[in-house]
């Protein structure tokens, strides 16, 4: 029994090897597993026709006034297609999201600019209370404030803001003639150089003379940015040198070849086109990167002569431009051929030069604001037109596409967000819901106690009044010093002086015996300057003539009367006694 046990797995082992491996025929499983869903799906077809079928049975019979089964159906057709259509109006309505509203307070006066970085979170707004407001949705609360405001221009309007495509830096332009760059959190990174007032080919000069009216960041380059200019010039700069001179100078022109003035500019959303509207209705387009004396493309008649073009803005695709001016006009424009609009909306009043225009993030849509003034007050509308018909007071619009939102600045200081929460996402949504953080009276420290103060480490602020984070040792060494340097004592104030002056103080007047007696014969004496000199002898010719003491006594024997000479005669001087340089010569 044992044997039998040991023996039988070696006896296994070679039944096993003696076996041939099994085959298998890839393409004849492939064939069949296709012929079985084939026949799987004609089954499940077959199963439905009889469930119609049974069906179709199931009732009444059919009277014989009702319609045919081809009415039946063109009717069922007819109501789907109508259903189709309303089901499509309403998915062109939610494509705009307008259901909701958020609003926030910038200031008391118009926004003029705003700007947004490429992920939504974070924008920046700036007024005509020269100051640039920098809000963060993450951060915020159901009370929509900004987490920093700040004046990078003093005293001059904000005109445009503008994100670098990486988020990390803000191109500001105001009224001044040099633009700044601002980090995220409103520190200034660097200011572009000042062209000279005194040189008249704008050329020649490293930046602009006048006040900036726009600016934008190249869509692709991260250090490139453009400005324009009172000056009559279009300027091309480069974030390493801005402090030195710029890039590149763009000159716009005329019809008869003399300067006017780029209102705004703009590049094309690939990057290789530089836009810029004029103040003679003109709209100008250089080849970026090449020689910047030609324009590549010209529309002269684009609005009317002598109103400024507000904004230009290329379609997603770079086939359109959309042109607003304060003409009261929108234009659309196709860039492969420029002679004529392919829509013009009019009837359009704005009254402020940087009323904005735009097209939605699918180029299915245009948008504008309005501004008019009725009974003394601005009124602002949102106007939206279909890019292709045209069918149908704010300033500064935006619709971001990534969270799907527009932005609407207005002349009362407000910032308007319209969205939808099905079709939004992230931005307002985000704040819109997080309760107001309330300010509870045990919270607040009125009177801060520091009781170690050179246990914490020494702060750097520097003179934009942030903290630095880094720090040199001789920094280290000079505030450990300042720390621990004994107080100063107490200085004692000086006394009066006395006496005479001493130690380059003056005494009173009056101190000293002298400056008194002096003083009380200086008043004593003191001649009035108005008084008539004359008069003043004449005053004694009557005391002199009664009372003569001093001359009329000695000549009273020898000549009681007074003899005078009829006539004065001038000395004659001899030119011996003169000196040599003053003798005439012979």
């Amino acid at each position: 029994m044992d044997k039998s046990s040991q023996d039988s797995p070696s006896e296994h082992i070679q039944s096993n090897s003696k076996k041939a491996a099994r085959r298998f025929d890839f393409e004849l499983l492939l064939k069949e597993t296709i012929q079985s869903a084939a026949d799987r799906c004609d089954h499940a077809c077959a199963d439905e026709d009889s469930i119609s079928d049974e069906d179709s049975l199931i009732g009444p019979p059919i009277p014989n006034d009702t319609p045919s089964t081809s009415q039946t159906f063109e009717s069922i057709d007819s109501s789907s297609s109508d259903e189709d259509e309303g089901i499509e109006e309403d998915e062109e309505e939610n494509k705009i999201p307008l259901s909701h509203e958020a609003e926030l307070n910038h200031g008391s006066k118009p926004v003029s600019a705003f700007a947004f970085d490429g992920s939504g979170a974070r924008f920046a707004s700036g007024g005509y209370d020269y100051s640039v407001s920098l809000w963060d949705f993450a951060g915020m609360d159901a009370s929509m404030k900004s987490f920093r405001s700040l004046h990078p221009f003093e005293c001059h309007v904000i005109k445009s803001l503008a994100f670098s495509q990486t988020g990390d830096s803000i191109l500001a332009v105001s009224g001044s003639a040099q633009a700044k760059i601002l980090d995220r959190d409103g520190r200034e990174l660097i200011e572009c150089v000042k062209g000279d007032q005194y040189i008249v080919d704008m050329s020649k000069t490293k930046g602009h003379i006048a006040q900036l009216n726009g600016g934008c960041w190249h869509p692709t380059s991260r250090n490139e940015f453009i400005t324009c200019s009172d000056d009559g010039t279009v300027r091309v700069w480069d974030y390493c040198t801005a402090k030195k001179s710029q890039s590149a100078v763009i000159k716009t022109k005329t019809k008869s070849g003399q300067r006017t003035v780029p209102t705004c500019c703009t590049f094309s959303r690939d990057g290789k086109l530089v836009a810029a509207g004029c103040n003679d209705g003109s709209v100008q387009m250089w080849q970026h990167g090449k020689l910047y004396v030609n324009t590549a493309k010209l529309i002269r008649d684009a609005h009317n002569n002598g109103h400024d073009i507000t904004s230009l803005s290329f379609s997603y695709d770079d086939v359109n431009l959309l042109s607003r001016s304060m003409d009261g006009s929108l234009k659309l424009w196709d860039v492969r051929l420029l002679k004529h609009p392919l829509h013009v909306a009019e009837g359009l009043e704005n009254m402020f030069p940087s009323t904005d225009c735009l097209f939605s993030p699918r180029n299915e849509y245009c948008l504008t604001g309005t501004t008019l003034k009725r009974q003394g007050h601005c009124v602002g509308e949102l106007v939206i037109f279909e890019k292709n018909s045209f069918k149908e007071g704010v300033i500064r619009v935006a619709w971001h596409p990534r969270i799907n939102q527009i932005f609407c600045g207005t002349t009362s200081g407000k910032i308007r967000i319209y969205y939808n929460p099905k079709i939004s996402n992230r931005g307002a949504l985000m704040c819109i819901s997080k309760p107001i953080k309330r300010v509870r009276p045990t919270d607040a420290v009125y009177e801060p106690f520091i009781i170690a103060p050179n246990s914490l480490p020494p702060r750097k602020v520097g003179r934009d009044g942030f903290e630095k984070e880094h720090y040199t040792l001789r920094q280290m060494l000079r505030a450990v010093r300042y720390a621990q340097r004994p107080p100063p004592k107490n200085r004692v104030p000086e006394l009066p002086v006395s006496g005479p002056g001493e130690r380059g103080r003056i005494g009173a007047a009056g101190s000293t015996l002298h400056s008194f007696v002096a003083r009380q014969m200086g008043l004593s004496r003191k001649i009035d300057d108005n008084e008539d000199p004359r008069e003043a002898i004449l005053k004694h010719a009557k005391a002199a003539e009664e009372n003569p003491y001093w001359v009329a006594p000695a000549y009273k024997k020898t000549q009681p009367h007074p003899v005078l000479a009829n006539k004065v005669e001038e000395e004659e001087v001899k030119d011996e006694l003169e000196p040599v340089y003053k003798q005439k010569k012979m």
